[in-house]
């Protein structure tokens, strides 16, 4: 009588401690990477627009926004417009790291010398920001075409 009071006892108090969690560990997520795009150069510039977990972001400031790591750690508004958002989250799909591997990050503009623009393109990925700029100078077909696109994705805004 003793060894199945205690086996009885033993089960209950085996499945009164399992932790709540057991079997249903939440997930580890991946941080999410942001695509940041705008034109730099000549009379400041222009807005930035931001694409983070899904969402359309305008910058607050339209004008003189700055290097890269200003841009992405400015300030954002949410910012309504379905063909802006459709335009980035097509930029996101065609973002292929090989082709910006090749190319070095740069932000500058040579084109504002004469109130030229450039259009830019960042990621922030793990906190790490990375920028690249277009300009007449660029030669690497795959990165001229991305940044064409990153131009007719600002059309759309």
């Amino acid at each position: 009588m003793k060894s199945i009071l205690f086996a009885l006892l033993a089960v209950l108090l085996c499945t009164c401690s399992r932790p709540v969690t057991m079997g249903n560990q939440p997930k580890a997520t991946a941080p999410e990477t942001t695509y940041i795009i705008g034109y730099t150069g000549g009379w400041g510039g222009g807005s930035a627009y931001k694409l983070e977990a899904g969402k359309l972001y305008e910058s607050v400031k339209e004008r003189g926004l700055g290097n890269a790591e200003e841009i992405a750690g400015g300030e954002f508004k949410p910012f309504r417009s379905a063909t802006g958002l459709a335009a980035m989250n097509e930029l996101k799909t065609n973002y292929a790291p090989a082709i910006f591997a090749q190319i070095a990050p740069k932000f500058n503009c040579p084109e504002m010398a004469y109130d030229g623009v450039c259009p830019y393109f960042i990621i922030v990925e793990n906190g790490d920001i990375s920028a690249w700029t277009r300009s007449e100078d660029d030669s690497a077909p795959a990165f001229v075409a991305f940044m064409n696109e990153v131009e007719e994705a600002l059309t759309k805004m």
